[in-house]
């Protein structure tokens, strides 16, 4: 049954494990269980980051993208950050610099419900943007959390520091067991 407190199971295995098992908690964690709903903020504006979770180990995030809606191209501070698509359809450009320091366009994939992706700053920088003719909504998970980050300024062509914040924040409380690990 969907329950929006299926989201402290997932929290709950993250908060006993470390990095290097995210991926695979990720792929084999069932999403269907959890009723987002309840996390859900949307912004005609503007995407929206909606804070799950947050402690000085990781971050969760639930991010609504209504049609068009895009990030700028930025990195993650040098922070690991995994994108699991739960609704819609996203696509993920890659970026990295040259060698004269501009910003060239690398590759591009799609991201359908279900799949998970990989980005952190060795890879270079990234944008997402929600391509579904609807809604679309996305998990972020980040390791550490991330309170700010370089995002490029197309206007001037240069990366500036961006302090990030959170559009809603759910005070989620979890009853966490001892570590088993």
């Amino acid at each position: 049954m969907k329950s929006p407190e299926n989201i402290q199971e997932l929290i709950q295995l993250l908060s006993e494990s470390s990095k290097t098992h995210y991926n695979s908690i990720l792929n084999s964690f069932d999403f269907d269980a959890i009723d987002f709903k309840t996390f859900e903020s949307w912004s005609s504006e503007k995407y929206t980051r909606n804070c799950l979770y947050n402690d000085a180990q990781f971050e969760l995030l639930l991010l609504c993208w209504n049609e068009g809606q895009e990030t700028s191209i930025h990195g993650h501070d040098g922070e690991d950050c995994w994108v699991y698509l739960l609704e819609g359809e996203m696509e993920e450009v890659f970026y990295c610099l040259d060698n004269s320091g501009g910003l060239r366009e690398e590759r591009s994939q799609t991201i359908v419900p279900h799949q998970l992706s990989f980005m952190n700053d060795r890879i270079g920088f990234h944008k997402l943007r929600n391509r579904f003719k609807g809604k679309s909504l996305s998990l972020h998970l980040y390791a550490k959390p991330i309170e700010q980050c370089n995002f490029y300024c197309e206007d001037t062509e240069r990366f500036i520091e961006v302090k990030l914040n959170y559009d809603t924040r759910k005070e989620l409380m979890l009853d966490l067991k001892p570590n088993s690990i």
